[in-house]
């Protein structure tokens, strides 16, 4: 069987689109709430040096992230999961990045020949992890090239808007 096809554009990049095909949906049931706060684990201490660096990356990168994707009706509590997931990896691809600047790209294997750091690994996992919580929310710069800026609906009605006074 064949499959299904790529999978549905969110109603609020069509929006953004100025897309026909948004008065064909209905509006999302959660969308009247206010914006998820940040999850307790980026906001409580952590008991090591790494996971208090990547707690306090998290938690930046949500307060950078949620309150314009809110705004922009792309973030609803039910999201919620996905973004502490992207906020989480990308503080790990710090906490990578920075460990390998600090203790290099190789390190002495057991027969003393150099090796890859096991940080290269998880930079790379991290990041891919990025990539693919970003796309879900248009961060990415793929999905960013067809949103449009949001034109305010003119005053005009009916065939008014068709012939305007010269």
């Amino acid at each position: 069987m064949a499959r299904r096809g790529p999978k549905p554009m969110p109603t609020p990049i069509l929006r953004l689109r100025q897309s026909r095909r948004v008065q064909n949906r209905t509006e999302g049931a959660g969308l009247a709430q206010n914006c998820p706060p940040c999850p307790k684990r980026f906001i409580m201490k952590q008991k090591n040096e790494d996971g208090e660096a990547v707690r306090r990356v998290a938690k930046s990168t949500w307060d950078r992230l949620t309150h314009d994707l809110f705004q922009g009706g792309l973030f609803i509590d039910k999201d919620r999961e996905l973004m502490q997931m992207l906020c989480d990896s990308f503080g790990r691809w710090v906490l990578a990045c920075d460990k390998l600047d600090s203790e290099g790209h190789t390190i002495e294997g057991s027969a003393g020949s150099e090796v890859k750091s096991p940080w290269v690994g998880i930079r790379n996992d991290m990041w891919a992890q990025v990539c693919k919580a970003a796309a879900c929310f248009g961060l990415s710069p793929a999905d960013l090239a067809g949103v449009r800026a949001v034109q305010k609906p003119s005053t005009d009605e009916g065939k008014a808007r068709y012939f305007k006074e010269a």
